[in-house]
């Protein structure tokens, strides 16, 4: 039965239905035929027999018909889905359509199953596929628990009171329940301007790119009522470096959707102040493996693995958990040196413990291994004393980053006080009657405060022949993280022999997402993703461009060794040979932009900012940074 069925038709076979299991409950099911079935509700077999198989169908008829419902859910792609609360819900408020014209049908069911222990069973596989269909999106099972249970308990009281209530509306306010209970009540950033009347504006903003940075900025001055504004996007989509696509059922990043401490993460406090919701899953640390000299170890990426590793002999350890430990406790000297390779020169301990300190660097910055060492010492202290107080480590975002990126567009097109204007790309940019005029291909329009969220090479060539591009000088000549980028979607599962391989001797590694993201791939699928870090050294094109090829069939040469046969099985591939992991390399030398610049009246944001974190941390929270400066301005302006 369908919501698109006649009504004529949907009532005839509900009356069978209902006929059918009141007899059940009276006499047995047992003891009721097809025969008593027609004679109590005065049709003939032949429209029983169009309805129904026969006897055993009525009772397993409601239950399959709501797992179809959640099967024909479970196939929506990640790019599909808005947000994780507003998938999951959808989902709810699907079955709840479905069972709302049944009231009377559903509670004699649930009577004769007290009874049946067929009927029993059928509800209890009920329960289990709804069980697993969310714990793909939430895997926190005392979460997705309290949704189901939520479903299954509107449900009875529903049916149960037979009072003419809305089903739908029941189970709306039960989902809005129980997402505030899972999102925890979390602080907003709010100034007196929350109080001012839709369309009562005290500034104009435009933002200058559509990543993640511009993204959060926009969606946290969505929020404030006194603001109006544009987002500029060049792109014919959002998201800039995490922008997601799918081709032949696969679902692909442009950069891996991996969070590092998530649980310390300024992704969390986003969450919470912007109602957010998405989940995660943390990479399996038993299966992340080193390679180094043809021989394979555990990464050392806790006690446990320390203890297994054999990149490190025992004392070595004992200096390395030394070393973490002094971390942890902040009181690490390496914070005092201007860079990591200065603090290695100096340091006593054994080659084997300098190169994994090396390689830790190179994985978590993205960077090759002559420009690990040139990362500052602060940086590196205080990246790592908030990564090994978190306790999760490596996750990744459940759907890829467009379950971000279509939430964040969502809340700013809901506000209906800013404008995103995709393919419009910002061609200058100047001061006149006290406001900055932006001129694109399609418009000139004046703001009054402007926020650059693109990377920090684009700012400054944005900004030349300005009055302010003097100030922007000492940025100009920054240099960005770029790495190869190998992605293979495979037919099937060619090998799983763990969900992380770093190849030490060459610098780069393959993550099996699959393992952790099961939402990227169709049924039986795999997705792999190679990176490997480059160096940007090179005398001429000819010189870069073999340096490439050789990356390229290293990391080929990797993938044969650890999953064989994967040439055979490859239905989705993309290779990137250079794709910016992040507008600015956190290294000495290059100076990350503040999100205020001294003489400069605009504001900055992104991954080439100086905020919190690395990579898609520091965009996240530089944005946050920028939009509530602006909201103080906005309250003074006021």
């Amino acid at each position: 039965m369908t919501r698109f069925m006649r009504a004529a038709t949907r009532k005839k076979r509900e009356h069978l239905l209902e006929t059918a299991l009141r007899l059940f409950i009276e006499r047995g099911y047992e003891q009721v035929s097809v025969d008593d079935i027609i004679a109590a509700t005065g049709t003939s077999k032949g429209t029983f027999y169009h309805y129904f198989k026969g006897k055993d169908e009525i009772l397993q008829d409601w239950p399959r018909q709501q797992t179809d419902i959640i099967r024909a859910w479970s196939e929506r792609k990640p790019t599909q889905v808005p947000s994780l609360e507003h998938h999951i819900n959808r989902l709810f408020l699907e079955l709840a359509a479905h069972a709302a014209p049944s009231a009377r049908f559903i509670r004699s069911w649930i009577a004769l199953s007290m009874q049946n222990d067929s009927l029993q069973s059928a509800m209890d596989r009920l329960r289990q596929t709804l069980d697993e269909a969310v714990l793909r999106w939430l895997p926190e099972p005392g979460k997705a628990g309290a949704l189901v249970t939520a479903y299954f308990g509107a449900l009875m009281l529903w049916c149960s009171q037979d009072d003419g209530s809305d089903l739908i509306e029941r189970m709306q306010v039960q989902l809005t329940w129980v997402w505030t209970g899972i999102r925890h009540e979390g602080t907003r950033m709010t100034t007196e301007s929350d109080h001012q009347e839709k369309g009562d504006y005290h500034m104009k903003v435009a933002i200058v790119g559509g990543g993640l940075a511009g993204l959060t900025a926009a969606a946290y001055l969505s929020e404030q009522k006194g603001i109006q504004g544009v987002l500029f996007e060049r792109s014919p989509q959002l998201g800039g470096r995490a922008f997601t696509y799918e081709k032949a059922g696969f679902t692909l990043n442009y950069g891996a959707h991996a969070v590092y401490g998530i649980d310390r993460h300024k992704l969390t406090v986003m969450e919470r102040e912007l109602g957010l919701s998405f989940s995660s899953k943390q990479v399996d640390k038993r299966k992340v493996m080193y390679a180094k000299n043809g021989q394979l170890t555990p990464a050392p990426l806790d006690f446990v693995n320390l203890m297994r590793t054999e990149l490190l002999n025992p004392m070595q350890k004992v200096r390395f958990v030394a070393e973490i430990t002094a971390i942890i406790a902040n009181i690490h000297q390496l914070r005092n040196y201007p860079t990591l390779g200065d603090y290695l020169a100096e340091s006593d301990a054994d080659e084997d413990v300098k190169e994994l300190w090396e390689h830790l660097v190179c994985s978590n910055f993205f960077i090759a291994p002559e420009e690990a060492r040139k990362v500052p010492g602060p940086v590196i202290s205080d990246y790592y004393h908030n990564l090994f107080l978190s306790s999760r480590p490596v996750n990744y975002v459940l759907g890829s980053w467009a379950v971000i990126t279509n939430q964040l567009k969502q809340k700013i097109e809901q506000s209906g006080n800013w404008q995103i204007a995709l393919q419009e790309g910002v061609e200058s940019i100047r001061y006149a009657d006290r406001q900055y005029v932006i001129r694109t291909k399609n418009r000139e329009e004046a703001f009054d405060r402007v926020i650059f969220a693109m990377p920090v090479q684009q700012v400054c060539k944005l900004l030349k022949e300005t009055p302010w591009e003097p100030f922007l000088a000492p940025y100009e000549h920054n240099t960005s993280t770029e790495v190869m980028v190998y992605d293979i979607g495979l037919k099937q599962v060619v090998a799983r022999p763990f969900s992380y391989i770093s190849d030490m001797d060459n610098k780069l590694f393959i993550s099996d997402v699959s393992a952790t993201d099961h939402t990227l791939v169709p049924e039986g699928g795999q997705l792999l993703q190679g990176i490997a870090y480059l160096s940007d050294s090179f005398t001429d094109e000819a010189e870069r461009k073999a340096y490439l090829d050789t990356k390229t069939k290293q990391m080929e040469a990797l993938f044969d060794e650890y999953y064989p046969g994967w040439r055979d099985v490859t239905e989705v591939k993309r290779v990137s040979k250079k794709a910016m992991v992040a507008s600015v390399k956190n290294i000495a030398g290059n100076r990350l932009l503040p999100t205020r610049v001294e003489s400069v009246p605009f504001f900055f944001c992104g991954d080439g900012c100086n905020g919190k974190g690395e990579l898609a941390e520091r965009a996240f929270s530089t944005a946050r940074q920028a939009a509530q400066a602006v909201i103080e301005e906005l309250a003074v302006h006021a």
